[in-house]
């Protein structure tokens, strides 16, 4: 559960990332257009209160909100790690957390 939920929240990080102009110039060559920041932006956003979602549906209201703000910080620390060394290869671990997380959702 908890590995799924750090997926999903790295995946939400990414799209957040990639909604700013220069994340995005850096992971694809080009800018994006403003209709891909919005939609990248509004994706992430989604996708942190469904990751908030998952946590306080599995552990309740308290426990679950300690449990996504760790999660969150972690899940930032690997976005910005990778960001910075490997930039090309955001998109294909987010593609890749999402299918692991997706599998593991499954499992439970």
């Amino acid at each position: 559960m908890i590995l799924s939920l750090l997926g999903f929240s790295y995946l939400a990080f990414g799209l957040l990332a990639l909604a700013m102009f220069s994340h995005y110039r850096d992971t694809f060559g080009k800018a994006p257009s403003p209709t891909q920041a919005k939609v990248l932006y509004i994706a992430g956003w989604l996708a942190v209160a469904g990751t908030y979602w998952g946590c306080i549906a599995n552990l309740g209201a308290a426990y679950g909100s300690i449990l996504f703000f760790g999660l969150l910080s972690f899940a930032g620390l690997l976005v910005i790690l990778m960001l910075s060394y490997r930039a090309k290869f955001l998109p294909y671990s987010m593609a890749l957390s999402t299918v692991f997380s997706s599998i593991l959702v499954g499992f439970n």
